[in-house]
């Protein structure tokens, strides 16, 4: 079993259709995809689910503005089962706050700059849709794919300092921690959503097989 555990606050996650990406995800995987919202993560039921692979969900709402960064057993999830893990966009984001790095805004927008999504925090710089994402460092994450990826960005945050103990993946002109991991965990971390099923640009589900394949062996 693998788990897909959404990070946004319980509201949101009520509102959300994850079936997509439960069905990619057991597709991808060969296996059967456990959905959970993050208050529902104990150490126990973790420890019976015993999934090989989670991935953490991206979400639109600041972890200061929730619980989230304050749930021991979701950081214990996260910084100690030593399951193999990767997040996704928000996901990507605490990972990086659960290690001590900062998260924060990216920038304001320009005089005369178009604003990619106006209905989202109008007046701020977003990576909004498909854009290219420089590999800087070779890994088994991007076996298969060419540099620069095409990938889906929705995003107006961003991971301002590597964490400790981090390597630097991937950088786009905006946004330089478009992708990590942890130098001795199993641990990922994309900036941008490989999760999302686009047809005409692969790279993204190629990238989340590459982690699947990547979490199936150090099982």
């Amino acid at each position: 079993m693998i788990c897909y555990i959404v990070t946004e606050t319980w509201a949101k996650y009520c509102e959300m259709d994850c079936h997509a990406i439960k069905h990619d995800l057991e597709r991808l995987s060969g296996d059967l995809c456990l959905v959970m919202h993050f208050s529902q993560v104990t150490r126990e039921r973790i420890e019976d689910a015993r999934p090989w692979a989670i991935c953490h969900s991206g979400g639109g709402t600041p972890h200061e503005d929730y619980d989230l960064l304050q749930r021991d057993e979701y950081t214990w999830l996260i910084t100690q089962s030593g399951i193999p893990q990767i997040g996704f966009c928000g996901g990507h984001q605490l990972i990086a706050e659960l290690f001590g790095a900062p998260v924060g805004t990216m920038r304001e927008l320009g005089p005369g700059e178009a604003d990619l999504n106006p209905g989202y925090v109008p007046g701020l710089f977003k990576e909004f849709g498909v854009w290219p994402v420089e590999i800087v460092a070779e890994d088994p994450l991007f076996e298969g794919v060419s540099s620069p990826i095409l990938v889906r960005e929705s995003h107006r945050s961003e991971i301002k300092q590597l964490p400790d103990g981090f390597r630097l993946l991937a950088s786009s002109a905006d946004c330089r921690i478009q992708a990590m991991v942890h130098e001795t965990l199993p641990l990922y971390g994309t900036q941008f959503h490989p999760e999302s099923r686009l047809e005409h640009y692969p790279d993204g589900h190629r990238i989340v097989a590459n982690f699947l394949r990547i979490a199936h062996e150090r099982g």
